[in-house]
């Protein structure tokens, strides 16, 4: 962690409306974000760190901690103060949360197909005669036992390979809705194929 080279603040990556967000910033406000960059950098790359435990994940998250205290024009008299630095704190454990759940709910998406795939692998060694009856899916026959909403939920996560967000915006519920059906419908091609 040593040889990590600290960034600079005209590091930080953003898009235009971030850049044009920062030029239309009052210079008290720019300097007293330069003030917190010094203060606070490497504690909140260790705070990062400590959530994420990777360190372009931490950078990453410092990063969006401080655009996102540009883009709600944070500002405190001294930035030294123990009030800012309580602040900063909740800024950086919140962004290094929100970047542990987005991959964690990415890495779920990977273990649903994953879990899939081998549900249909062993359930095509039980029903050979009836392995590519459309298109070739091997999971076919077993999903054509699902009910509908169920059937309409594998077919969008494993077939088309849609998230569980784009999943849910195609078939109108929520986000939750389409892991409880996905996990409802694991659980009856299980007890389909005899297992438990």
């Amino acid at each position: 962690m040593g040889s990590r080279k600290s960034y600079k603040m005209g590091g930080l990556k953003g898009n235009n409306k971030e850049r044009q967000r920062i030029m239309a910033m009052p210079s008290k406000h720019i300097s007293f974000i330069e003030d917190c960059y010094e203060l606070y950098e490497q504690k909140m790359f260790r705070v990062a760190l400590a959530v994420l435990h990777d360190e372009t994940l931490a950078e990453d998250a410092v990063q969006e901690a401080f655009l996102q205290l540009i883009r709600h024009k944070v500002y405190f008299k001294k930035a030294d103060s123990d009030d800012c630095k309580r602040y900063i704190i909740t800024v950086i454990k919140n962004a290094s949360i929100n970047i542990y759940n987005k991959r964690k709910n990415e890495n779920q998406i990977v273990s649903f197909s994953d879990n899939m795939e081998n549900l249909c692998e062993e359930y095509t060694i039980l029903s050979e005669d009836e392995r590519f009856t459309e298109e070739g899916s091997e999971c076919t026959p077993l999903m054509n036992t699902l009910p509908e909403k169920y059937y309409a939920v594998v077919d969008c996560l494993v077939v088309h390979d849609y998230t569980v967000a784009e999943t849910a915006a195609r078939l109108n519920i929520t986000e939750a809705n389409v892991r409880k059906r996905y996990e409802r419908a694991k659980k009856m091609m299980r007890e389909a194929c005899g297992q438990t």
